[in-house]
């Protein structure tokens, strides 16, 4: 388990920093990016606040290190930066006042709304082991990994097939499929009931808040599912809580790529991730990364981007 520094956090609170951060609007902007990126035209929205004030605030926040930004043809997306992630004392306290804002489930309700959109949007391109880097031998690559008994198996993302979740079901005792569209889940409950299938049950849940007890799993699946979450960060932190100690989390996503189209095509909120981002992601919690593979993609007629496997196993 990663631990970080707190004498080399990269933020250092000086007076434009807390000047920045002591602004009702501006401590709104923080929490709804610590959600997702979001453009200035879906910020003035969810705020109820003209562009050009949401521009002045962003800036105001850019220029303390606090934000980043990407272009996306036209469009600009603002997330938190790195360095606030990094420094825990000055993001624990900026997170901290988030709970005083006296309409803070108000803006939460309309950030929910907006993402829910996104995904309706796309969401018949979510979990398909077509898509851009589910290529026949990043499943394989991922299964090698798999080749035991497991007690109970948690598919993150099981998509509407929920082809690994069946796939996972020759080798556990119990599967438990998660998806947060209740159609997909449905589906899924049906096929396990048709095809005779006892040890599959599918729940409808975010991939950050799943209604199952801490340590109740030995393996934890996430394949081509964390690229479309809000807080990848997040969804991390959630699987890692499912793990009994000593136990697995198997993550199977894009490779770091630029292929911006992706964010349109596939509704895809992140461009892939490396082994560095990941292990960014998990500092602090109780794990470390055992195994990472880049898959490159098989030969074919729609090319696919690589893949990275990264085996985790909880400490503890």
């Amino acid at each position: 388990m990663q631990e970080k520094n707190e004498n080399l956090e990269p933020l250092k609170p000086n007076l434009d920093l807390f000047n920045a951060i002591s602004d009702e609007t501006r401590l709104k902007i923080l929490m709804i990016l610590s959600h997702s990126e979001f453009t200035v035209n879906e910020l003035k929205e969810v705020l109820d606040i003209h562009q050009s004030n949401a521009s002045r605030h962003l800036s105001k926040l850019s220029a303390c290190g606090l934000l980043k930004d990407r272009r996306e043809g036209t469009k600009a997306f603002y997330g938190l930066s790195d360095d606030l992630y990094m420094s825990s004392r000055l993001y624990d306290m900026i997170s901290k006042a988030w709970e005083q804002l006296p309409d803070l489930a108000v803006v939460e309700s309309k950030v929910e709304e907006l993402l829910v959109s996104r995904r309706n949007n796309y969401s018949a391109k979510f979990h398909k082991l077509s898509e851009a880097g589910g290529s026949l031998r990043a499943q394989i690559s991922l299964f090698a990994h798999l080749m035991v008994q497991f007690d109970h198996a948690i598919d993150i993302g099981c998509g509407e097939g929920g082809d690994l979740s069946f796939m996972l079901a020759g080798r556990c005792k119990k599967v438990t499929a998660i998806d947060i569209s209740e159609s997909s889940v449905k589906g899924v409950n049906e096929m396990a009931r048709n095809r005779g299938f006892s040890n599959i049950k599918a729940l409808c849940a975010d991939m950050r808040k799943i209604p199952l007890p801490t340590g109740c799993a030995d393996l934890v699946l996430m394949s081509q599912v964390l690229h479309h979450a809000p807080s990848p960060q997040e969804a991390l932190a959630e699987a890692v809580r499912l793990l009994k100690p000593g136990a697995t989390l198997a993550l199977l996503d894009l490779a770091e790529h630029h292929e911006e189209e992706l964010r349109e095509t596939h509704g895809h909120l992140w461009l892939g991730f490396s082994e560095e981002r990941i292990r960014f992601l998990l500092q602090n919690q109780p794990c470390e990364i055992v195994e990472t593979e880049i898959i490159q993609s098989e030969i074919s007629e729609e090319k696919k981007l690589p893949a990275i496997c990264i085996i985790v196993k909880k400490i503890g």
